[in-house]
């Protein structure tokens, strides 16, 4: 049983809450427009703002890109390829009808101009192994209509070598809801640093669903965490920064220390990666699909 069933399968929120509230599952809940439904459990999971952090220094993070939904924020992704952005799988749920943009080169959301390049979605690449009852394999790649031009803000990022241990030093940035709501108008860092998956799975924590290619962290501050709005966004390690995993989910309360915030693995599933970025995937972006292996509502928010 996966976690979603455990919670009524009656859905989570993706992204930013103002663009496209949505369900998904068998019971789909009549809701006023704007009205997010979340579960009905307290350990519900939403998809990941920065709580906590700071203010990054402009363009000190050229490889974060900002993936939109009609021009409003919906999850972070890194820059791997001149023309290939890795993010999270849940953040193009299959048989959506809103077509996605990726923005490269941004410190201010609102920015535009010589620092940055925005480009239509090629193609979307879920990781075949994606399972969004129980979150396993959150990686999806995107392939962009056309090359980012590279730039002092517009820089690729690799991937670790090996997975980061416990206790490792890394960090996150996002441009996701703040503590007191809305999207920050300019990406926020926060360092973190690597849990013991062990300790994560214990039935105080996540209680046994931390798969083995998942990473648990937690902020160096109490109260400090990614929150809705980060989905997607790389979680950064070493002393030459490179992607260790990709922001999957949190818990409601999302600086509760009990349900640590929770990565995909990058490096263990680096040679999906590298295939795709090879080979691609042959598959059109979601919008174009008109495909649809689970029923997904729409809710037009503040338009």
């Amino acid at each position: 049983m996966g976690l979603l069933d455990a919670l009524g399968g009656q859905g989570v929120l993706v992204g930013d809450p103002r663009l496209f509230p949505f369900w998904w599952g068998s019971r789909l809940a009549a809701a006023r427009p704007g009205q997010a439904l979340l579960s009905p459990a307290a350990r519900g999971r939403l998809r990941p703002s920065v709580i906590g952090g700071h203010e990054a220094e402009p363009h000190s993070r050229p490889y974060m890109v900002s993936i939109q939904f009609r021009g409003v924020h919906a999850c972070g992704g890194a820059l791997l390829h001149k023309r290939w952005v890795l993010t999270a799988a849940h953040c193009f749920p299959r048989g959506m009808s809103v077509v996605g943009t990726v923005v490269v080169g941004l410190h201010r959301l609102q920015e535009r101009g010589a620092a940055t390049e925005t480009f239509s979605i090629r193609a979307a690449c879920p990781h075949p192994g994606y399972d969004r009852r129980t979150m396993e394999n959150d990686l999806l790649l995107l392939q962009l209509e056309g090359k980012v031009t590279l730039s002092r803000t517009r820089r690729l990022i690799g991937l670790l070598g090996r997975e980061p241990a416990a206790g490792t030093a890394c960090s996150l940035a996002g441009w996701g809801a703040r503590r007191h709501g809305g999207l920050s108008p300019t990406l926020q860092e926060l360092e973190v640093a690597v849990l013991d998956t062990q300790m994560c799975n214990n039935s105080r924590f996540w209680n046994g669903d931390i798969a083995p290619t998942m990473i648990c962290f937690q902020g160096h501050h109490r109260g400090s965490a990614p929150s809705k709005g980060d989905s997607g966004g790389p979680l950064v390690c070493g002393k030459r920064a490179a992607v260790a995993g990709v922001l999957s989910f949190t818990s409601r309360d999302v600086t509760d220390p009990f349900k640590p915030p929770v990565a995909t693995s990058a490096v263990k599933h680096k040679n999906w990666i590298r295939k795709t970025l090879r080979r691609g995937c042959g598959s059109p972006q979601p919008g174009r699909t008109g495909q649809t292996d689970h029923p997904v509502l729409f809710t037009q928010v503040g338009f």
